[in-house]
């Protein structure tokens, strides 16, 4: 994979942003350093300043795992778009939908209470995020155990749901929902942007790397031989070097032509 702040990659993204472009990033991982509690994340100050300057010149979006009022709590800046659960909440119309979700995974979320999972997997860690659930097994003593019983409990949920495996955690999602490749799809005709740049970290956002379309390109945090992102950035703490060049780049660019001002 191409590092994505190597001078050819640089010049290529100096281009691609150019004129009207949404800019789409994931949360954990990406933005924010992973930690072992969910609770425990933050999104660096830097960070989220690069953010806010970029928010002035072109469309941002939150694509999360997270609920969209757990993402916004970690956010002083105000993305165009946050989307959350995977993408399952948050896509400007699929509000009806999303009240569906919310039904089944409460159903679900009794069900794993039920089973009495947290009282024979220590550690183990149930995140109820409304629209999808997160089986958290990070602080288990033997984690690969945990992760073989907790997805046998969740093949035992009814309707089935989609199972997205994570660094030590499974999101149980509705089937019926958007995964965030689909979700990114919709924000791009949303905000009507004929470019799209994502930036991700796991195996969740494979989804909008997979989809190949001419007007988006992906970058993965932490290259991955397998992975389908177009470049990379070799750390998580590299993600603010790339927020700072992509300030240079749109600082530099037309924006005003694009159909943006900048305040």
């Amino acid at each position: 994979m191409k590092d994505a702040l190597s001078p050819a990659a640089l010049a290529e993204l100096r281009h691609f942003v150019t004129g009207k472009v949404l800019l789409a990033f994931d949360l954990d991982g990406t933005l924010a350093p992973i930690a072992p509690r969910p609770d425990d994340a933050v999104v660096p100050d830097e960070v989220q300043h690069l953010l806010a300057v970029l928010a002035v010149r072109a469309p941002v979006a939150i694509i999360t795992g997270r609920a969209v009022r757990d993402a916004r709590r970690m956010l002083w800046f105000a993305p165009r778009y946050v989307v959350g659960n995977h993408g399952a909440e948050g896509v400007p119309g699929d509000e009806s939908a999303a009240a569906g979700y919310a039904a089944l995974c409460r159903r679900w979320c009794n069900e794993v209470e039920k089973s009495g999972v947290r009282e024979r997997l220590p550690g183990t860690l149930v995140e109820d995020k409304t629209y999808s659930l997160a089986l958290h097994y990070r602080l288990a003593r033997e984690p690969a155990e945990a992760r073989k019983v907790l997805l046998a409990l969740a093949h035992t949920l009814s309707p089935l749901p989609r199972v997205v495996e994570g660094k030590r955690v499974l999101n149980l999602v509705p089937a019926a929902a958007r995964h965030k490749g689909e979700a990114l799809r919709a924000l791009i005709g949303h905000a009507a942007a004929p470019r799209a740049l994502y930036i991700g970290d796991d195996v969740t956002d494979e989804d909008v790397f997979l989809l190949r379309l001419p007007g988006v390109r992906t970058v993965r945090v932490e290259p991955e031989e397998d992975s389908a992102a177009d470049l990379c950035v070799k750390r998580q703490q590299d993600v603010s070097t790339l927020l700072r060049e992509l300030s240079r780049m749109l600082a530099a660019a037309p924006t005003r032509a694009a159909g943006y001002s900048v305040r």
